[in-house]
């Protein structure tokens, strides 16, 4: 008797199963439907023309060098110039 109690525990727990996915497999197909909706529905490009084209286009961001490249040259002095500015000290 305990065999047939066993086999029908067995059968309801395969019909739950079943039912369960059932119904995930039925959520799924209805959220795929509503997110196809969705961007089907959604609104594109405005319907006035835009008098500059690229005024939604965003700008590209690069990134500069890093590290040493990145140092900034100096102008060097002109040798041409007076050298006088630090006269050489006397002890």
């Amino acid at each position: 008797m305990s065999r047939l109690h066993h086999g029908d525990m067995e059968a309801r727990r395969k019909a739950d199963m079943s039912v369960f996915l059932e119904v995930l497999i039925a959520m799924a197909a209805i959220s795929l439907v509503g997110l196809f909706l969705r961007r089907l529905l959604r609104p594109g490009a405005p319907a006035e023309p835009i008098d500059d084209p690229f005024a939604l286009v965003p700008a590209t961001r690069k990134g500069g060098p890093k590290g040493r490249a990145a140092a900034v040259a100096i102008e060097e002095p002109d040798d041409d110039g007076p050298t006088d500015f630090f006269p050489p000290r006397r002890v």
